[in-house]
């Protein structure tokens, strides 16, 4: 009698421990499915994207006189920007930035001031003042104007305060970004006469 009751309890461990070896592998093949789904999902959801169209974009800075008569006095233009489809494209931003030059043509200080683009073409009125960089772009967002202020930073990383004091000339780029690639530049050059700051 004791001998079966033995064999069936050796039976029983040997078969305990394979049920635990079963379960171990079982759940490293969930792991692994688990793993392998998580992966599949990433390389599906990178497909996707890559079959989605690039956007691209255009844009135009229209103006009458690019020349600065009466320092006083902002620049008016008007900044056409078409975004292709689809609707994911938008919205994009129009970046409008500033790079001051002194009399050696050396860079004095760099800034970027902005808006966004909600339609798939539009046109912004805009005026740029260049000697107010707290007041460096204002345009017309339908009925209502609104403003930016445009921080100047130097090589360095320093805020340059009042860079028409320093610089002679000014370059402007119009840039328009769509939500999802590509990207246009217009570009434009202004001299900066000299004024007395009161």
């Amino acid at each position: 009698m004791f001998f079966p009751s033995l064999v069936l309890m050796l039976a029983l461990q040997d078969n305990a421990a394979e049920i635990a070896a079963q379960r171990a592998e079982i759940s490293r093949l969930q792991q692994d499915v688990q793993r392998v789904t998580a992966e599949l999902q990433k390389t599906q959801a990178l497909l996707e994207t890559e079959q989605r169209a690039i956007c691209s974009s255009q844009s135009r800075v229209d103006a009458d006189n690019l020349k600065i008569t009466d320092p006083s006095a902002p620049i008016r233009l008007n900044l056409f920007a078409m975004v292709s489809s689809p609707s994911d494209c938008l919205p994009a931003e129009i970046r409008v930035t500033a790079t001051y030059r002194d009399a050696a043509g050396a860079v004095v200080c760099s800034g970027t001031a902005g808006f966004s683009q909600s339609g798939h073409i539009q046109n912004t009125l805009a005026e740029l003042r260049p000697y107010e960089s707290e007041a460096f772009l204002k345009w017309w967002d339908g009925p209502t104007l609104r403003q930016q202020s445009m921080i100047c930073r130097d090589f360095k990383g320093d805020e340059i305060r009042n860079p028409s004091d320093v610089a002679t000339s000014v370059r402007i780029y119009v840039t328009a970004f769509p939500k999802r690639g590509g990207l246009s530049t217009s570009e434009f050059h202004l001299s900066l006469p000299r004024i007395a700051r009161p």
